[in-house]
């Protein structure tokens, strides 16, 4: 048996010293899991008792447990940097092809556009969403070909690592992702696009060429619970379809107006 003794982040927090006992083959896929994503065994405990609670806390509409657990984990995360390990986005996100496509189409770091600023107007008024965006994902972060109503500083940045990405996990289906409130989601509770991005609800609906690579979404957020009616869901694929419209456009070297 191996003792745990290092489970909290930062002495401005109070601890609780506790002992975690594991079987040692237990031990070593876990110490395998965490070396993979650059933490400690304790850490990797910690992150995950954080996770079940949080999901639990959920079920039980405790609206209180849900946010201090979501500060644990932000503050978790936030000490480890911007970067996390390629094993938490999906790995269609790294396929060459979809990247190669992605840097294809010209529009990575490149200014805001009427063309694109108008088709995510429509998608938040039409949607009746506070924030719409054409994102575009990368190797390692997401840039925003048209941004509307994001809080700073990535209003000004225009993207954001991905560790604030809920587009990416938009990309392997041809169908729209659709989340009521991600708090309470045991897949995108601990993306930091929730306490950063004030991600709660979202719907994105994923940008795929003639050559079915996935370069990003049209997508609209909403910094409560909400669901999606099938009419708003049907919306956003057709503005979707226009967006991709003006991608190849531009693509192709002709005009955006």
């Amino acid at each position: 048996m191996r003792p745990t003794s290092d489970i909290g982040y930062g002495a401005d927090v109070p601890m609780r010293a506790t002992t975690v006992r594991f079987a040692d083959d237990l031990w070593t896929l876990l110490e395998a899991e965490a070396a993979g994503q650059g933490i400690s065994a304790a850490q990797f405990v910690r992150d995950a008792t954080i996770m079940r609670l949080g999901v639990l806390s959920g079920r039980r509409g405790d609206a209180d447990a849900t946010l201090t657990l979501q500060v644990l984990a932000a503050g978790a995360l936030a000490g480890r940097g911007d970067a996390r390990p390629a094993a938490s986005s999906p790995a269609i996100v790294r396929a060459p092809a979809r990247l190669a496509a992605v840097r294809h189409v010209g529009l990575l770091d490149t200014p805001p556009e009427e063309a694109f600023d108008r088709l995510t107007r429509l998608a938040r008024r039409l949607l009746d969403a506070p924030v719409a965006l054409v994102s575009l994902v990368d190797e390692d972060r997401q840039f925003f070909k048209s941004a509307l109503g994001l809080p700073e500083p990535w209003a000004t940045k225009r993207e954001t690592p991905l560790t604030h990405s809920v587009c990416q996990h938009a990309l392997d289906s041809s169908e729209p992702l659709v989340i009521e409130d991600a708090r309470t989601d045991p897949v995108y509770c601990d993306s930091l696009a929730i306490p950063d991005l004030g991600v709660v609800a979202y719907a994105g609906a994923p940008l795929i060429t003639a050559g079915g690579q996935a370069l990003g979404t049209l997508c609209v957020i909403d910094h409560r619970p909400r669901r999606w009616t099938d009419d708003q869901i049907e919306t956003l694929r057709t503005l979707a379809a226009s967006v991709l419209t003006e991608i190849e456009l531009r693509a192709a070297g002709g005009p955006t107006v």
